[in-house]
């Protein structure tokens, strides 16, 4: 079983491929970690890192080839990312996709929480990396990370519990007999 699970900054796909990746015992692969990691190791936060990989597109592609390859070498694994369902998918694999999502004031509160940021600066942080993901998704995929029409499910976070979130997961990939 490979389950893919997108989505932006601050909607809890972190969170939900964490919790199914322990309720599935399946290996979770954290592309945002990975790239995290590659952004401390330059001595950059992750927009600056960003802003650099929209002019060096081989930081993006190098960083799927390891994800990709490292998914195709496992029977069964749950991958975090924010394109994770399209890089799959277009490596030939066959994930079971998810979406999550949450408002844009709801998402950077998260954030500013998690970074231990002030509510504005992590506004303004958020919508600047998600333009500069954008742009850089576009130039290399020709997608936009919103677009939502490949996912087999799409969850809004803002309003349910991670644990629900998970509950409503298992209950599709049931129905789909994907567990």
């Amino acid at each position: 079983m490979l389950v893919a699970i997108s989505g932006p900054a601050g909607s809890g796909k972190t969170t939900l491929a964490k919790l199914l990746s322990e309720k599935l015992g399946l290996k979770l692969i954290s592309t945002g970690l990975v790239f995290r990691r590659m952004a401390s190791d330059r001595g950059m936060d992750v927009l600056q890192f960003n802003l650099i990989a929209e002019k060096d597109h081989s930081i993006d592609t190098e960083l799927d080839r390891r994800v990709v390859e490292e998914a195709s070498g496992m029977k069964s694994c749950i991958v975090e990312a924010r394109l994770a369902c399209l890089m799959l998918k277009r490596a030939g694999l066959e994930p079971y996709c998810i979406y999550v999502t949450a408002a844009e004031s709801v998402r950077a509160s998260r954030i500013s929480q998690r970074d231990g940021t002030g509510g504005e600066e992590s506004l303004s942080m958020m919508r600047a990396r998600e333009e500069s993901e954008r742009r850089r998704y576009m130039d290399i995929y020709s997608m936009d990370p919103s677009a939502t029409s490949i996912y087999d499910l799409l969850l809004d976070s803002e309003n349910s519990s991670p644990e629900e979130l998970v509950a409503t997961s298992m209950e599709a990939m049931r129905k789909k007999g994907v567990v």
